[in-house]
């Protein structure tokens, strides 16, 4: 990532998407770390977790430091940024970090100044570690980074979440050659080719090689010819019949010794059932023959074996062992019951089912640990439906424990007669409690890993915040439910929906109070939709609904209506009672597109039709909207050529003193003098001027010709005469404004006393205290202030008496019918009132009728403009009226 604009920013986050979907565990982890070090042009970052044995210190996965990855590090927690991040979330210190943390060694000993951090949470949203970006020197392309960092949390947490699986499944095999290592006997495990794949430790020390020299040899390569003749002959016996093979045979041992002992070779399958290989054990028969080859045997019984094939496996060998007549291999749920793995009872195996271990032999196995009672098992648990169905006398049970010792299930062997075999079951019941204990921590692991790949997936198609399908998913479903209504020769409706005003909620009350509002406009919607229809969230404060199988346009209506008024009702947000709108756009197939792309855009197209009719309504698509837009995009591209080669020019409306007629000043009203349509109306490109944002230079090139103008009236002795500007919302939104009217004012040398900037109300609400400050520094350059329009927007009285201005101007909205509605002449009025009150001038615009005239300046307004004294003048015309009147000298 390098330094990119906010536009680019998307763009830049799909390329490092791309870079890093490839990467998985450590690999990962550094390309991340690269990608967000070198985008903040950062010194370090790293990704950490919380130490397994101390949670006070964190343990790091990955490190880089000035340009390369780095050994891990441990370190602790406390009064780090590090500690605030993993309680409140991302935080950003753009400087001044050892001062905030003086007790962070770390970041002393690296001299950090700026930092960046985000808690990385699992699927069960508990949080990990912090995921960290910091520097010696201030950070650079915050916003691209907190965006980034957001964006990868959710990857990362999931990556780590995988090494701890990963992690976990070495346990597993480190704990099976463990359990391998433990056996009193060699055993050894090959390929169908014959190649050894692993082998315990009994086994190496048995024919005096080293384990790593024995894997992927042959026989042939280890043994004598003869030994391996045998070997090589009685593997062929095994793989052959798909069974387990016993064999006596004389081994030569490294110690010079000969010893007699048995082969047990058993195959072992794939998860696909097919053979894979084969497990083989060699017991020294010269001492406890019998007991060490019948518990080998059991062992060896279970190997090879996964899922279900190795629970009943193991039911059948402990049924055989303790010739007992049941066996149940069960696990422990979270609700406390047993769920039956595997039970075989009367040489026949059960389907699986659950039952409640309370007062039974197995509650006392989880509890107390191993159990055996040769005889009088009924006597004990006399209520027990299975002791008492089965009339059960025998018994020995063992727990299932985790690699962290819980109990995790459970072994039962019960017999209706006496058990005679307990010598030695101890070791039975442990061996086959840490075998089912291996082959359920294997599948739980394998259960969490595939969760984790639906989880993952399940992100890159959903919002995070709502949950609802995000753009991509809209996209597939929509052409899915084209592609049907084209084989069933029915419609589909696209209805697009964007909140208005939406912004105002996040500036005012905070991004978490829109969020929350978001996730209520959310669960209305879906409440609007029927199970067929797809609700997405396509952006920020826009939303898509797939209306399918529609038979009537009507039905889409309904959807419409529906949405609006659901989302006209109060969403309560703490204290705050908010009321949303939205402006819909609708499209439908097969009319107003036949493709993904068309509908989208027909529907966009009259989403943005509603909003330039008022917002909060609908509107279905019509061709003549692309032709608008169309017409939008070559006046955008005309407008920019205009401002390129001059064509726009200022014209100048006289402000009249009501009782003399004399013209006191003078506002400046910008034209565009088109080659071909001639003059173009303010009303049309002001606007798409704002929106394109070429407002803001044609804003400074009108006020630079209105001071010019203003200056050299006043040479001619038309002083003093005002020159009222207007600024627009986005420039009053500029942080250089102040600087650019000062420049303006130099450079033409026209007196700041008498230029006035006029302001909407509006634009003045969005930001009360900085419109405050930014009025203030303008009126200490002497510039007269207006409000524009007053009394169209909604200001109150506690903000209007704050702000520096000196003229309200009254919305000819009002003028225009003052003699015939009471309502605007009661209005007008008290705005006059109300003016004087303030020690503020009102100036009266789109007075027409002398009658207007007079009945303002009764009510005591002193100033006005309008048609009834002329309508704008272009500079030289303007200049002879004033020459017809009496000019006050300075």
């Amino acid at each position: 990532m390098g330094m990119e604009s906010a536009e680019q920013t998307p763009a830049v986050l799909g390329q490092v998407y791309d870079r890093l979907i490839g990467c998985v565990g450590e690999a990962f982890f550094a390309a991340l770390l690269t990608e967000l070090a070198q985008a903040a042009r950062a010194d370090y970052a790293f990704v950490g977790e919380f130490s397994p044995t101390d949670r006070t210190m964190i343990q790091t996965e990955a490190v880089y430091a000035e340009g390369q990855i780095i050994d891990n590090i441990l370190f602790p927690l406390q009064n780090t940024p590090c500690d605030v991040v993993l309680r409140e979330g991302l935080c950003y210190y753009p400087r001044d970090v050892i001062k905030l943390f003086p007790l962070d060694h770390l970041a002393i000993q690296m001299e950090v100044d700026s930092y960046i951090g985000i808690p990385l949470v699992n699927s069960h949203g508990q949080v990990m570690g912090p995921l960290a970006v910091f520097s010696r020197k201030p950070l650079e392309n915050i916003g691209l980074i907190k965006t980034a960092m957001r964006m990868f949390a959710l990857r990362a947490a999931a990556e780590l979440e995988r090494l701890k699986i990963e992690r976990q499944r070495q346990e597993e095999l480190h704990f099976l050659q463990s359990l391998l290592d433990a056996l009193p006997n060699p055993t050894f495990y090959k390929d169908t080719a014959g190649r050894y794949l692993g082998c315990n430790e009994g086994y190496a020390r048995l024919i005096g090689r080293r384990r790593d020299e024995i894997l992927c040899c042959q026989a042939r390569e280890l043994h004598a010819s003869e030994r391996a003749e045998v070997a090589a002959r009685e593997d062929a016996r095994v793989f052959a019949s798909g069974q387990p093979r016993t064999y006596e045979s004389t081994l030569d041992c490294n110690d010079g010794s000969r010893r007699r002992v048995l082969f047990n070779k058993a195959p072992f399958f794939d998860r696909q059932g097919q053979l894979a290989g084969l497990v083989g054990t060699i017991q020294d028969i010269t001492r406890l023959k019998q007991m060490e080859a019948a518990i080998q045997t059991l062992v060896e019984g279970t190997l090879g074996y996964t899922g279900s094939a190795c629970y009943r496996r193991v039911a059948e060998q402990l049924c055989s062992w303790f010739d007992a007549d049941c066996a149940i291999v069960g696990c422990l749920r979270s609700s406390g019951q047993i769920h039956s793995l595997a039970t075989r009872q009367d040489g026949v195996l059960l389907g699986e089912y659950d039952f409640d271990p309370t007062n039974t032999p197995c509650q006392h196995v989880m509890r107390e640990g191993m159990f055996m009672v040769s005889e009088g098992l009924l006597q004990r648990f006399p209520h027990t439906p299975l002791v008492v169905n089965l009339q059960a006398q025998g018994y020995v049970g063992a727990p299932v424990r985790g690699r962290d010792g819980k109990v995790i299930g459970v072994l039962s062997v019960l017999s209706r007669k006496r058990i005679e075999t307990l010598e030695r079951a101890e070791d039975v019941l442990a061996i086959m409690a840490a075998r089912v204990s291996a082959e359920i921590e294997r599948e739980r692991s394998e259960q969490q890993l595939q969760e984790n790949r639906n989880h993952l997936e399940y992100l890159v198609y959903h919002d995070a915040l709502t949950e609802l399908p995000n753009r991509q998913l809209f996209r597939d479903r929509l052409q899915h439910a084209i592609s049907m209504a084209r084989l069933a020769q029915h419609r589909v409706g696209v209805l697009f929906l964007d909140i208005d005003r939406f912004k105002k909620i996040n500036d005012s009350l905070g991004h978490e109070t829109g969020d929350r509002v978001l996730c209520e406009v959310s669960r209305r919607l879906l409440l609007c939709a029927r199970d067929a229809d797809t609700v997405a969230r396509l952006s920020g404060d826009e939303f898509a609904l797939i209306i399918d199988q529609i038979v009537h346009d009507e039905n889409v209506i309904l959807v419409a209506q529906e949405v609006s008024r659901a989302l006209a009702l109060p969403i309560e947000v703490d204290d705050f009672r908010l009321f949303v709108t939205a402006s819909i756009g609708i499209s439908m197939y097969p009319q107003d597109g036949r493709d993904v792309v068309s509908l989208l855009k027909a529907a966009d197209a009259a989403m943005f039709q509603a909003k330039e009719l008022g917002r909060d309504t609908y509107r279905f698509y019509t061709p003549g909207l692309n032709e608008r837009a169309s017409t939008l995009l070559l006046m955008e591209g005309a407008l920019r050529q205009a401002v390129d080669q001059n064509n726009l020019v200022v014209y100048y409306q006289p402000q009249v003193e009501l009782t003399s007629g004399r013209v006191v000043g003078v506002e400046a009203l910008l034209r565009w003098r088109h080659p071909q349509q001639g003059m173009i109306s303010p009303a049309e490109f002001i606007p798409l001027a704002e929106e394109t944002g070429l407002i803001v230079s044609i804003g400074e090139w009108a006020l630079l010709q209105a001071c010019r103008q203003g200056c050299l009236w006043h040479q001619t002795g038309y002083a003093p005469l005002r020159v009222a500007v207007n600024i627009s919302a986005r420039q009053f939104r500029q942080s250089d404004l102040v600087a650019m009217v000062r420049r303006v004012l130099r450079e033409t040398g026209f007196d700041g006393r008498h230029l006035e900037l006029e302001l909407t109300e509006s634009l003045l609400m969005d930001d009360v205290d900085g419109a405050i400050a930014t009025m203030t520094q303008l009126s200490q350059l002497g510039v007269r202030l207006s409000i524009d329009d007053f009394g169209t927007g909604y200001s109150s009285l506690a903000y209007l008496k704050r702000f520096p201005i000196n003229y309200l101007k009254i919305d000819r909205s009002f003028v225009r019918d003052i003699m015939d509605d009471p309502n605007d002449a009661a209005i007008a009025a008290t705005i006059i009132d109300l003016a004087r009150n303030m020690n503020l001038h009102v100036i009266a615009e789109g007075i027409e009728l002398e009658a207007q005239r007079v009945f303002l300046q009764q009510k005591g307004c002193r100033y006005g403009k309008g048609y009834l004294f002329s309508q704008p003048l272009p500079a030289d015309q303007l200049t002879l009226l004033l020459a017809r009147q009496p000019a006050e000298r300075p």
